[in-house]
Order: structure tokens, then sequence, then C-alpha cells
């Protein structure tokens, strides 16, 4: 014997709460009773009490609630030899998995309304032979044509990004794939339903329609997503998007032209998934096209479901129940009408409530509400709100629409306590929402988080708060694409777009500046009047003396090797910058180790001398650079971060580009 629903048989463990509950209440009944009454005129006045009725109708109940539960929890024995016949109509369903299906242009994501719709849609082909394939950058049949149809949802239900390594969504590679896979079966005719958001056009197409025509295959094929497209969350890394080799977001768009191509050219239809549902009723006229293919009989077993003998014997019991108790008494017991009036005099106000009220008392919720979180971010207490948020977005009782204002709420509470990475995550959840207010909001609400992001990291990190803004210009547009007529809105994008303006000026001058330095460093300046070369002296003590000959004649002298070196670009390390820094750092920039450090003599003093050393050596390891304000110290960590985060993304991808080096 077994049960379908053996975790409902946990509800038998009321029966002995209510036998408790029965002899609580007949206790104080009975103590009420003695209160009441004398004991020489109870008989007189208490009327109708039988308590071996009224306990035998209370079992009676008991036991046709016990019965009714075991019922409902469908128990079963005994077994049914079934023998199934395999056959039907050929139909193959693939979805594309690339990451252009994570796009949540339609709700929740593309890949996730593609399966339910394709779970659905094996539902109602339940007397048909269904196979099932994946297909992004290459293309796999991952269960053959079968009427097994669990087994076929069940590998629909593991359907990820990750199935398939290569990116990007080849049907080419999908159609040779279904051919492969018919060549194979008897002939008959096939349906393929292409679950995808389209791809570029591909010139190999035209004669894999050809083929399929020939073999019998019609494509039906159904666009997953919408023309105006919307940013591709990046999986592997949170709070970012997909981005292309030049590092610009990628905006991914339903591209229906290619899948029109399919469809026609092999006689099917083209579908959009997010304006009518997709049932069988969509594709019957494609179906109707196709032969059934019949194959050897499938034998199963069937469980005997014997829920009606528990479920027959709790209604004759209930029956049973309501006829003793309707048989007539004479008269009702005082104590009952006194429990009653006890009851509804300790609800506060009980008199001058109606029933509306009393009902709203005893069902009356607790916990915060919305209200309570909004009133609190109002009062500016940012934290408080901050919680009241979080709670509430714990529980299942409010629709999609309440909880991305839950989501909007939190994401205004996490940005004015500065939490700008949990005011992007919960503005970007709050785009999810169909309202188009709500996401105008949230638009705009993430194109500010962005901008006082990149504000706060503009002296250490200006190129990413250049990113940073450019990301909240994008932003900002699809904000006011949602409201153009919102005066502030426009003013903030025309902000924002001038700082950014100003931002790129600024680096460009930066960059062009440290570029002529380094054009000049590469250049050795001779002397003048007597003036020797920076870095080009020996050890003759005179920095302006060059040497003569015999004849009098002027000859420049060759450096020798470690005593100094030309002057160079200005990079922090070398160059006329190598004083400023801690003395390793500036036998690293000099020489070896032990070479002499005076690199750069006053006239008429030698290399190495005292006054050099007491440059190099006297310069504190955590002085700031005039001109960038930083240590030396705190440059290398910052630089390590900005080179950490501009190059994990790009080490993290496990993925196989193809060709066209479009791999979302």
């Amino acid at each position: 014997m077994s049960f379908a629903h053996l975790h409902l048989l946990w509800f038998l463990l009321i029966i002995p709460a209510l036998v408790g509950l029965k002899l609580l209440v007949d206790a104080h009944g009975s103590k009420a009773e003695r209160l009441f009454t004398a004991a020489r005129l109870r008989p007189a006045l208490v009327m109708g009490r039988s308590l071996w009725r009224s306990w035998f109708v209370y079992v009676l109940y008991i036991m046709a609630m016990a019965c009714i539960i075991v019922a409902v929890a469908q128990p079963r024995w005994g077994e049914q030899k079934l023998e199934i016949p395999d056959k039907g109509r050929n139909i193959f369903i693939a979805i594309d998995t690339s990451r252009s299906m994570l796009a949540r242009d339609v709700p929740p994501d593309r890949l996730t309304r593609a399966r339910l719709a394709a779970h659905d849609l094996v539902v109602e082909l339940s007397a048909e032979r269904v196979g099932l394939m994946a297909f992004a950058g290459r293309a796999y049949l991952q269960a053959p044509l079968t009427t097994d149809h669990d087994a076929i949802i069940e590998s629909l239900l593991a359907f990820d990004h990750t199935i398939i390594e290569w990116g990007g969504s080849n049907l080419a590679d999908l159609l040779d794939v279904t051919l492969r896979a018919i060549k194979s079966l008897p002939k008959s005719n096939y349906a393929l339903v292409i679950f995808s958001d389209g791809g570029d056009a591909d010139a190999n197409l035209a004669s894999y329609i050809q083929r399929l025509s020939a073999a019998g295959v019609v494509v039906v094929t159904v666009g997953v997503g919408t023309e105006t497209g919307t940013l591709i969350p990046n999986p592997e890394v949170e709070g970012d998007y997909i981005r292309d080799e030049a590092g610009n977001v990628v905006r991914s768009q339903l591209q229906s032209g290619v899948l029109k191509q399919l469809a026609s050219g092999t006689g099917g239809r083209f579908l959009k998934l997010d304006t009518q549902p997709l049932n069988r009723q969509s594709i019957q006229p494609v179906l109707d096209r196709l032969t059934e293919q019949e194959s050897a009989n499938r034998q199963t077993s069937k469980p005997i479901e014997r829920f009606a003998w528990p479920l027959g014997l709790g209604i004759l019991l209930l029956m049973l129940a309501w006829i003793i108790s309707a048989l007539p008494r004479p008269a009702a017991r005082p104590v009952v009408l006194a429990l009653a009036v006890a009851t509804f005099a300790s609800a506060p106000s009980a008199q001058a409530a109606g029933p509306s009220d009393l009902l709203a008392f005893m069902f009356q919720s607790s916990g915060p509400t919305p209200d309570d979180a909004l009133k609190a971010l109002k009062d500016g207490d940012f934290k408080k709100a901050r919680d009241l948020y979080g709670v509430l977005l714990e529980r299942e009782d409010f629709d999609a629409h309440s909880r991305n204002e839950l989501f909007y709420g939190l994401a205004t509470a996490e940005h004015d306590l500065t939490n700008y990475d949990g005011s992007v995550k919960n503005f970007s959840e709050a785009l999810h929402t169909q309202d188009k207010s709500l996401r105008a909001r949230a638009h705009r609400g993430l194109g500010q988080t962005l901008y006082d992001q990149g504000v706060r990291g503009l002296q250490q990190q200006p190129k990413i708060t250049l990113q940073r803004w450019t990301d909240a210009l994008r932003h900002l547009d699809a904000a006011l694409e949602l409201d153009p007529e919102n005066k502030d809105l426009r003013e903030n994008r025309s902000h924002v777009d001038k700082m950014r303006a100003q931002l790129r000026e600024m680096i460009k001058q930066m960059e062009e500046k440290q570029g002529k330095k380094g054009d000049k460093g590469q250049k050795g300046q001779k002397g003048d009047k007597g003036e020797g070369q920076e870095g080009e002296e020996g050890d003759e003590g005179d920095a302006g003396k060059q040497g003569s000959d015999p004849d009098g004649q002027a000859e420049p002298k060759e450096p020798k090797e470690g005593k100094g070196e030309k002057k160079e670009a200005d990079d922090g390390i070398g160059g006329k910058d190598a004083k400023e820094l801690p003395e390793g750092r500036l036998q690293a920039a000099g020489g070896e180790p032990g070479e002499k450090e005076g690199q750069k003599g006053e006239e008429g003093q030698k290399p190495g001398g005292d006054e050099s050393k007491k440059t190099a050596k006297g310069t504190p390891s955590d002085q700031r650079n005039p001109r960038t304000g930083f240590t030396p110290g705190e440059a290398e960590g910052y630089l390590r971060q900005y080179m950490d985060e501009i190059t994990a993304p790009l080490t993290n991808r496990y993925h196989t580009p193809p060709p066209n080096k479009k791999d979302w």
C-alpha cells in the first residue's frame, strides 16, 4: 500500500489535539455549572445535557475527518498492467540556450519563458512523439523521439545557459543536427519547433532549407524577446552586463528575420511568444500535415487508486453524526451561551463593532506593512526603511507588481545610505515590472546611483567613473523614452552628459601631458656654458666639465656604466621622479643595489655625494607625490585594484567564442 501524497497524513496529528480540546471544554463547562447553580437546583435548571451523546457525536466527526484526510492522501494498492501503443507525429523541440536568452525583456527572462512555453507544449502533445534539442554556438540532441514525456520534461528542466560551452546562436548547426537525427529514422515527415531570439543572417541557411524541405521537415519558429531589446546580465559578474570586445554594453534584440526565413522556406509558421500563448492550436495547421508513425507497444504498470473507500466511509460517518445531532433536545445549555458572550466580550470595542469589524479583528495580519516602510523612507529613517523592506520581501504574499515596488523602495533606501552596489542590484530587480511608470523610475534611479557611484571614485579611478557615467546615461535615456515629458529627468541627463564630456577631456589632457613628458624624457639636454648633461657625469667631481684633449679641443666623455643614465619618461619609477621614491624603489629604478645612489649631481659636486644621498635616503616611504596626491604604496594598490577589475570578466570566461566573435 502506498500514498500519492504521503505528507498529508501529518494532518492526522490534529485528532489527538481535538480530543484534548474536547476534554478541556467539558471540564470548564462542568466548572461553570457548579459555579452558576446549586447542587439541589441543578437537575431542574440544566436541561438536555447528555455526556454520552456529546462524546459519541464528537467521535463520529473526528473519525469522518480522519477518513477524509486519508482519502485526500490517495491510498493505492495493487497494480494494473497496461500496453500503450508507441505512435504519434514526430516533433522536435529546440531551445536556444545562448547568453542572450538571459535578457529580461520578457519576464522573468527569455530562457525561462521559453522553457515554460516548451513545457506547456509538451504537456499538450500528449499523444505525439517528441524529441528535444539544445543549441547555442553548437547544437546537440538531448533526447530522441519518444512518447515518454516525463523524460522530456526532466531534460527540459535541466536547461540553462551553461549546458553548451560555445557562445552564440548557430542555427545552421541546429539544422545539420536535425538532418542527421532523422537520417536513421523510418521514412516520414517531421516538425521542428525552434525557441530563439534569432541571429545574424547566414548564407548557408538556403541550402539547409532545401535539404529540410526534401526530407519533409516543417519548421515552426517561436521568437522570444522584443524588438526594442534590453541589456544582457552577466551571469559571471553580479551587477554587470555582457560587453563586446570594445568594452561596450551589448543590447540584445529579437532578430526575427532569419526565423521568418526558416519558417517560410519550409512551409511552417513564425510566432511571437510575447503576443499570443503557445499551445497545440497555434501549431495545429502544421500538425495536420504530419502523419503518425507507429512502433512496438510499450508496457507499463499503473497503481490502482483506492481513495473511494475512505472517502465513502467518511461521508457515511458525517451523515450519522448530523442525524444524531439533529435529534430533539429539551433545551440548550446555558453554558454555551455564557461561552459565546464571553468570546464576543473579550474582543476590543465589541459593543460598538459590527460583524465586519469582528472578522477584521479575528483575521488581522501581524508584521510590518508596505505603508510602514514607505513612511520610514519619507521620514528620513533610511536604516529602518531598509530593514522593513527586507522583511517584506521575505514574505510570499505579494504579487509581482507589489514586489517590484518593494524592490524600488529598498533600492531608494540603499542609495540614501550610500550602499550603491545594493541600490544598483535592487533597482535592476524593479526593472522586471510591466508598469511603465515604475520602470521609468527604476531606470532613473539606476542612472542617479551609477552617477553618484562614479563621483565617489572619481579621484582614484577616473576611467571607471567614465564608464559608470556612460552606463548612467543609457539608463537616463531609457527613462526618457518611457517618460519624455519629465523636465527634471531631462535636466539630470544633460548634467551627466556635460560632466562625462568634461571628464573625458580631462583624461585626454592627462594622457597627452604624460605623453609629452615621455617624449621629453627621451632626449638628453646638452650643457650650455659649462653646464654638463644630466645623468652623464663621471667621477671627475665637476659636473660642468666635459674633459679636453691636449690640443684644448672639447671631447665628450662617455658615461660610465652604473654612474648615471639618460633622462627617461616620467613613469613614477625611473627618470626625474626617481628621487621622490623610497630607497628600495630608487635602487630598482637607477641600477643594481651595489651601484652608487647619486644619479644627478649639482655643479661642483661628485655623484654619490652627501646631497645626493640625502635626497635619496631622506624621503620617507609615505611621502605623497605633489602632482598625484598619492604615496607610492597607495598608487600601487589602486593600480592593482584597477587591473583586477578590468581583467576579471575576461579571465572568468568559460566558453569558446564563435567565429564571428559574438559570444552572447
